[in-house]
């Protein structure tokens, strides 16, 4: 899912996150992970069970300047594990991402703008 940064909102910790450096917020789950894992019984009976480790993935640029991008900086220093919310304003859809983390923040040189990739447990509960 691909977010138009004008018609959501993005909240980690608490904090309504602003000065975004592209339009959009992609929200995605690694393809090398299947969404279920399959399971034989002794008698070759086979059924599908969910796979609990698959995360998800969410991508976000900031613009150099912007006053979310040091606090964001600093809280993948100092590891804080938790909710990210993204909110849809057009349509009022909430997802709430549980155990999350940022797993990068990637600063090129010379760059216009400043990466932050969250990785995520759980999406709404589940």
């Amino acid at each position: 899912m691909i977010y138009n940064v004008r018609n959501m909102e993005l909240v980690w910790r608490g904090l309504t996150l602003t000065g975004f450096g592209s339009q959009k917020v992609e929200i995605t789950q690694p393809q090398d992970m299947a969404s279920g894992n399959l399971v034989y019984g002794i008698f070759g009976e086979c059924f599908s069970i969910p796979n609990n480790k698959r995360g998800w993935q969410i991508v976000a640029s900031f613009h150099p300047l912007s006053l979310s991008y040091p606090i964001l900086e600093q809280d993948n220093l100092y590891n804080f594990a938790d909710t990210l919310i993204v909110r849809d304003l057009n349509t009022g859809v909430t997802d709430i991402f549980t155990d999350c983390i940022i797993f990068s923040t990637d600063k090129k040189k010379d760059s216009d703008e400043r990466i932050v990739t969250w990785l995520a447990a759980k999406r709404n509960g589940r």
